[in-house]
């Protein structure tokens, strides 16, 4: 049962007598944690962007100078 509330944050219901469960603050704290998970996969996911970016940045730099080339200038050209 103690784990059972370090998982969800209230005590189960082991018996059949009234139920005395904050329903509205246990909503609340279901609803916060939903919000505080998606915030952290809203960040790891703008991470992940941002590296994707970066590499394809990298792919279309390297395909664009493989088409380059040097060019040296003389005096008087």
């Amino acid at each position: 049962m103690i784990s059972f509330y370090f998982n969800k944050e209230f005590y189960s219901r082991m018996s059949f007598d009234s139920d005395t469960t904050d329903y509205k603050t246990t909503y609340k704290r279901l609803e916060a944690r939903k919000v505080d998970d998606i915030v952290v996969q809203m960040k790891e996911l703008l991470i992940f962007n941002r590296q994707q970016l970066k590499k394809m940045k990298q792919i279309v730099e390297a395909q664009i100078n493989k088409h380059r080339r040097d060019v040296i200038y003389e005096v008087n050209d």
